[in-house]
């Protein structure tokens, strides 16, 4: 009889707190909006009238706490509530797994996470089209006069020089991966002057230019000329890591959530319940108000009563926060909005004990974690800068060669000087050599030291980021093992805490309701209420915290995403690239 009065009307509860609490005594809407007048939550009929339009599966069995026992303490009584709809909207059936794909598929923070190796990418191909041939052409026109100073220079006693000349040249050059350059070019030219002594008068000209340049020292050789191309290729793979990280920090976060919110539903059933203990209580002590029970004892219950109800207020919002907090974390259009749908988690805390050992996750998480990663790759571009500084104290030796063959003609012919550059005389040459080194090279010397001390930086740095994860695996090992050996006490706890209660409960009703025995007996049920809702919500805590630890050690070992299978793509949208993530 007791187990049916006590969670026949649970459901009636939710209806009366998630539907019609602008008749109750507190009114909670998440705004600062005027509070409505104090109406006994004791005297409203509406706690128990909406049963029949609130229950969606009235098949439901409810379980009494105090049934439960030590030898099966995990079979708790509202396992099977969190999976029920609280409110008269649509809902929305959520899984973990589902939730971790709906996050990857459509987390605005992913995207943006998503995009760094992509721009990191970008930076490779620019390195490496340092390489890459460049055409160009140049033109000029110069129209010149002026006085002259030697009779030399125009003859016939002119007194101006009067030059009428165009210039055009035509080729492509390249920087090659030892560090020379390469130039070939076409120039072609007119000029008229008024020179006697210019002949022939107008002329057309052609020259082919080949030059190459090739540093022999500072500057020369194929590492490190591609140094810039490593380095971009090490930032683009850093980049991945830190993706990768970031990845697997916000998917725990959408855990936390997800168990936030089964956590946040189960403990408004518990104040429900709580509620309607007291509830109960109260109104055994109102009816016999006028055979033995006192006025303190009534009011006692009452206080617990009101006290329970403006509890249920509080749990109310926080499920309505929890829910907002996923669906900010997972940005999904589906999970709409609180008015619309109702997210009801389906998946329930495991129980199932995990081995963790503390030097097999060590291992993990050294071989795996992003972060470990990261700090080995910067060593590595480190090294690559050192290089390249020990490089750049060597001085400048290049060696200079350049030929060409010409043509000239008459009339302005540029046609026929073009075809005679090729058949008329031979190839004219030079060769040199360019050597450069500033006086006492502090420059050069400034680099190489500041680069030595990046790279024991980076050392060190490394060493911070191991110790560092050492000491986040070793707390996620030992949470894992802490809480599951709390998750156990939790539940003796809870179920001794239930069966006081009940113990507690049998003589409250076997006294008379004078005397002090009685009202001792009253407030001593009531603290024990209070002490086992205390329980059942630390229990509900520790399940909560237990499997949050499971994928926190996941993270801590680097092995999340691969214990998920989750698996990283690249396709192309709006003629841009994007990194795609999806389970296998």
């Amino acid at each position: 009889m007791r187990k049916t009065a006590i969670f026949a009307t649970i459901f009636a509860i939710s209806c009366s707190v998630f539907l019609q609490t602008e008749t109750h005594a507190f009114q909670l809407t998440g705004h600062n909006e005027p509070v409505g007048e104090y109406t006994d939550p004791l005297q409203s009929s509406q706690l128990e009238s909406s049963i029949v339009e609130t229950v969606q599966d009235p098949s439901v069995t409810l379980v009494d706490p105090a049934d439960l026992s030590v030898d099966n303490p995990i079979d708790v009584w509202w396992s099977d509530l969190v999976s029920q709809p609280l409110r008269k909207t649509q809902r929305l059936d959520i899984t973990l797994d589902e939730i971790l794909v709906r996050t990857l598929q459509y987390s605005t923070q992913i995207k943006v996470f998503s995009d760094l190796p992509l721009i990191r990418k970008t930076a490779i191909v620019e390195a490496d089209a340092a390489f890459d041939f460049t055409r160009y052409f140049e033109t000029r026109w110069d129209d010149l006069s002026d006085p002259v100073g030697s009779s030399l220079t125009v003859g016939g006693g002119g007194t101006r020089y009067n030059n009428q000349q165009w210039t055009g040249r035509a080729g492509v050059r390249r920087t090659n991966r030892l560090g020379g350059q390469f130039d070939i070019s076409q120039g072609i030219g007119y000029q008229e002057t008024n020179s006697d002594f210019f002949d022939p008068n107008p002329q057309g000209t052609a020259r082919l230019f080949l030059s190459y340049n090739q540093p022999l020292l500072r500057g020369g050789g194929r590492v490190y000329n591609e140094s810039l191309v490593c380095l971009a290729k090490i930032d683009k793979r850093i980049a991945d890591d830190e993706f990768r990280r970031q990845v697997q920090s916000h998917l725990l976060e959408v855990t936390r959530a997800y168990w936030a919110l089964y956590l946040e539903r189960g403990v408004l059933f518990q104040k429900m319940n709580s509620y309607e203990r007291a509830n109960e209580i109260y109104n055994i002590l109102e009816k016999r108000g006028a055979i033995d029970a006192q006025q303190t004892q009534i009011i006692s219950a009452k206080a617990s009563t009101t006290t329970r109800y403006a509890e249920l207020i509080r749990a109310r919002m926080a499920v309505k926060n929890a829910e907002a907090r996923l669906r900010s974390l997972v940005n999904d259009p589906e999970l709409g909005e609180f008015e619309q749908i109702e997210l009801i988690p389906l998946d329930q805390p495991t129980h199932v004990v995990f081995d963790a050992e503390m030097s097999e996750s060590m291992q993990m998480a050294i071989q795996n974690r992003p972060e470990v990663l990261q700090a080995l790759k910067q060593i590595k571009a480190g090294g690559i800068r050192l290089q390249m500084s020990d490089h750049e104290l060597l001085p400048m030796l290049n060696l200079l060669t350049e030929s060409y063959i010409a043509g000239l003609q008459g009339n302005a012919n540029i046609g026929d000087a073009l075809n005679q550059q090729f058949d008329t005389g031979r190839p004219s040459y030079s060769v040199g050599l360019n050597y450069e080194i500033p006086v006492r090279n502090r420059a050069a010397k400034a680099r190489y030291t500041r680069r030595r001390l990046e790279l024991r930086q980076l050392q060190n740095q490394y060493r911070t980021t191991l110790e560092t994860v050492k000491l986040e695996v070793e707390v996620a090992v030992r949470e894992v093992q802490t809480s599951s050996q709390e998750l156990f006490a939790k539940a003796e706890a809870m179920n001794a805490r239930a069966a006081q209660l009940d113990a507690l409960n049998k003589r409250w009703r076997q006294l008379p309701g004078e005397g002090e025995t009685a009202t001792l007996a009253l407030e001593n049920l009531l603290d024990q209420q209070a002490r086992l809702a205390l329980a059942e919500s630390e229990f509900l805590l520790s399940e909560s915290t237990y499997n949050l630890a499971l994928m926190n050690l996941k993270r801590a070992t680097g092995m999340l995403l691969r214990a998920e299978g989750i698996v990283m793509g690249e396709v192309c949208e709006d003629r841009l690239p994007m990194q795609v993530l999806h389970k296998e």
